[in-house]
């Protein structure tokens, strides 16, 4: 699937009009936000502000864990502000960060689009709260733009580079003139002057050559605040111009909470399990997120050297994500929606046995399913080629392998397998790895299923063949049976004890292949518990959509029982026993992808454990 180009922001866009007394908005069936917002608001961010949604967290051992760790190294007050009383008192139900849109052809950057909107619960409250920010900011600026009073509070500007920053010029020590001063002493002078020496070339180039070289920046910028009160809410922003955006939008008619797709991810937000939300409108958001991404103000480059194509993503109408709890743990879900949503297809939804899981141990430490490997590798390879770089190596790729074992990667590797496919790594007391440390206890397996077995065989019969003459006879390529399955296995010297590789047909269309004869004796005729039926994959996957494109999966336990296993010596260490404490408290992580009609989707789920009682 084709992921959401952002996952970055809390931003939205906000048009908003003096609203009476009598209509303040309610959270019960639209936010309040999306009355005053404009229907093509390109980002929009909801934040879950109620105290005992937050507080569920406490019932995982990681979360208390980490609120332990953090409160010791917060300060007891920040900004000289109680948050509980100052604004939680007044703060309604749900924060929207968010950004205006692009006005015309200027040049949007996050000082003129960026706002913070949060309904009010409580209006007397929040006077005393915008007395104390003018009592507490040195600047403050109090104005009228069209009726509503816009605070503006701004700090002294920091000093430019060159003022901050002693001098880099090379200058030449004064020494006094010279009058017949002795060898001596002469010398001696010369030993107690200021020596000068040349400075690295990246410390001489921040000294601009002119006054005029100073662009604007992070370093000469000031930082600003601006906030402005409405009927039933407040509004901030970095600065004063997104406000004013809103305020003259404020008399459109066409708003966000008559935008079906922003409803229809608003539904969806309204549990109060749901801690953070956020909607993109891709349209108005992947030219906002372009022209942000040029903003002199910023310091690091966030996007990368590339813009975001639209015409990439046309076939896509918004983007929506969600992070929630749930009786396990905590979720991520990411939607790319279509801009036509049509109607639901009859499709059977009834959980059905994954085959490819059956061909994986209860005791997987992680796996990865999913179908068609050849169909997928086309896809890549395709995108790959529209990159002359990443073509170039592609080729340089399929050459050497083809130079090398006299086969065809995209044809002889992998164009048979067009099945359901998985690799998964398990623990084993033989095969390869066990070269590397008796104690490695690893195996990694691929099980594939192919409608073309006679391609597949003819690929392992040409890869057979290989092996045994590139290594000189070092590899015999032998036949052995486990429990009445037919096993063939790379054996060094003919020693199934030392083997580098070995597969098995374990049903007519369904190999599987593993790191060596020890490791593959575990899996056939079938491993003794099989992956879907225990409970931890179970607690990790049932949540998940279904039917979907196949699973990421982690058994977090034993992976990091073998990880302690194999190196005790450090993560046995006395530092390290409190990142072992968190890393336990997570018991699995899954992820899946998966198509409707309507929309992609992307889930993520990490299984959690329950807090400790000491």
């Amino acid at each position: 699937m084709i992921l959401p180009v952002t996952t970055l922001a809390l931003l939205s866009t906000l048009t908003v009009a003096p609203v009476s007394e009598t209509t303040k908005p309610s959270l019960t069936s639209t936010p309040a936000v999306a009355n005053i917002l404009p229907a093509d608001t390109p980002i929009v961010g909801l934040i879950n502000t109620k105290g005992e949604s937050w507080a569920k967290l406490n019932r995982f051992q990681l979360f208390k864990t980490a609120f332990t760790t953090a409160s010791a190294f917060l300060p007891t007050t920040t900004f000289s502000f109680d948050y509980a009383k100052d604004i939680e008192s007044w703060l309604g139900d749900q924060v929207v960060f968010a950004f205006m849109p692009k006005v015309g052809s200027t040049t949007a950057t996050i000082d003129s689009s960026f706002l913070l909107v949060a309904p009010i619960k409580d209006d007397t409250r929040l006077q005393p709260f915008l007395e104390k920010l003018k009592t507490d900011t040195p600047q403050v600026t109090v104005r009228q733009y069209k009726g509503i009073t816009i605070l503006e509070m701004k700090e002294p500007e920091v000093p430019p580079l060159q003022n901050t920053l002693p001098s880099l010029e090379m200058k030449k020590p004064e020494v006094a003139p010279r009058r017949n001063t002795p060898p001596s002493l002469e010398l001696r002078n010369r030993e107690l002057a200021p020596r000068t020496k040349a400075l690295p070339s990246a410390v001489r180039k921040l000294k601009p050559s002119s006054e005029a070289e100073l662009k604007p920046n992070s370093l000469t910028r000031k930082r600003s605040f601006a906030i402005a009160t409405f009927p039933g809410y407040v509004v901030a922003g970095i600065t004063a111009q997104p406000i004013e955006q809103l305020i003259d939008a404020s008399q459109a008619n066409n708003t966000l909470a008559q935008n079906p797709q922003f409803q229809q991810t608003f539904q969806q937000s309204k549990s109060d399990n749901v801690l953070f939300t956020i909607y993109e409108n891709l349209a108005n958001f992947v030219p906002l997120i372009n022209d942000i991404y040029k903003d002199p103000s910023l310091s690091i480059p966030i996007f990368g050297d590339n813009k975001i194509d639209l015409e990439e993503l046309k076939e896509y109408a918004s983007v929506d994500g969600f992070v929630s709890l749930q009786p396990e743990g905590l979720r991520l879900q990411i939607n790319a929606q279509r801009p036509v949503i049509k109607s639901k297809q009859n499709k059977d939804n009834t959980k059905k046995a994954e085959t490819i899981l059956d061909r994986m141990p209860g005791a997987t430490y992680s796996a990865f399913t999913g179908r068609n490997l050849n169909l997928q590798w086309q896809q890549l390879a395709k995108g790959f080629s529209s990159e002359p770089q990443l073509k170039d190596y592609l080729e340089k790729f399929r050459d050497f392998f083809r130079s090398s074992t006299g086969l065809d990667f995209d044809k002889d590797i992998l164009g048979w397998m067009d099945g359901d496919y998985g690799f998964f790594s398990f623990p084993t007391k033989g095969g390869l790895f066990k070269f590397v440390s008796p104690d490695f206890n690893l195996g990694i397996g691929l099980a594939v299923q192919t409608t073309n077995r006679a391609a597949a065989d003819t690929t392992l019969n040409k890869l057979n063949e290989f092996i045994q003459s590139f290594l000189a006879g070092g590899v015999v390529v032998n036949t052995h049976d486990i429990k009445g399955q037919s096993v063939t296995s790379w054996d060094i010297g003919g020693d199934s004890s030392q083997s580098l590789l070995a597969y098995s047909w374990v049903n007519d269309n369904t190999v599987v292949v593993t790191t060596g004869f020890g490791a593959i004796a575990d899996l056939v005729p079938q491993p003794y518990i099989l992956l879907p039926t225990t409970y931890n994959f179970k607690n990790a996957t049932n949540s998940l959509p279904y039917p979907n494109h196949g699973y990421f999966y982690v058994n977090m336990g034993s992976f990091l029982s073998w990880v302690y296993g194999f190196m005790p010596s450090v993560f046995n260490n006395e530092y390290f026993q409190p990142y072992k404490q968190v890393l336990g408290s997570v018991y699995s992580i899954s992820a899946t992808t998966s198509t409707t009609t309507e929309r992609e989707q992307f889930d993520i789920l990490l299984v959690l454990a329950p807090t400790r009682n000491k």
